[in-house]
């Protein structure tokens, strides 16, 4: 079982898929969590692109360099039997990425052109989650961390969750509305995960 978390910054995804991933562990499931960018060296390039605010073409190249390898690891994991949890994942890219390289060449080629580097090495997941927030809140919950990225920006993350939206219709995401609490977020995702056959 492959499960994606997704979201605009702010939106609990990375406090949500930490609890799915405990609550599974208690259960006795063997729980693989992991996140994009991942903690390797090439995550970590990802993570200076972006904090260099290098050219967005630039920036999804090293994405998906980070990917195709965390994507080998994800089938290996899956081919043990585990249950793999991933903190972002290749939507992550079509939004975020896809919002930068619209100004380019507009969103419709945008995306087109990063599903076309996805497809030798797609992998899909079983269930994408998507908690949506409003921007506002999702900064205003993120306001504390040390390090703040180019990304976390009202107008910008506006533009990223319309992207969501969309792709929630075209790749049918199940879509839970994060701006409740984080106890609320946690059974209204128990409850599709349970439609999955996954017990919590």
């Amino acid at each position: 079982m492959f499960i994606v978390f997704e979201g605009i910054d702010g939106s609990g995804k990375t406090t949500i898929a930490s609890m799915v991933a405990n609550e599974l562990k208690s259960q006795g499931y063997k729980i693989f969590l992991t996140e994009e960018p991942t903690r390797t060296w090439l995550g970590e390039a990802v993570r200076r692109g972006i904090k260099e605010e290098k050219n967005p073409f630039t920036q999804a190249f090293l994405f998906f360099a980070d990917r195709a390898e965390h994507i080998r690891e994800i089938k290996k994991r899956l081919e043990k039997g585990e249950i793999v949890i991933c903190d972002r994942y290749i939507y992550s890219t079509y939004a975020y990425q896809g919002a930068q390289i619209s100004q380019y060449i507009g969103l419709e080629k945008a995306l087109k052109w990063l599903e076309t580097i996805y497809s030798p090495i797609r992998l899909d997941p079983d269930v994408v989650i998507l908690l949506t927030t409003s921007p506002v809140r999702g900064l205003g919950r993120i306001k504390n961390r040390e390090r703040r990225e180019s990304f976390e920006r009202r107008e910008f993350l506006e533009r990223v969750q319309k992207i969501y939206v969309y792709l929630a219709e075209k790749y049918r995401f199940e879509i839970v509305d994060s701006d409740t609490s984080i106890e609320e977020v946690f059974e209204k995702v128990k409850e599709i995960l349970r439609k999955f056959d996954i017990i919590l």
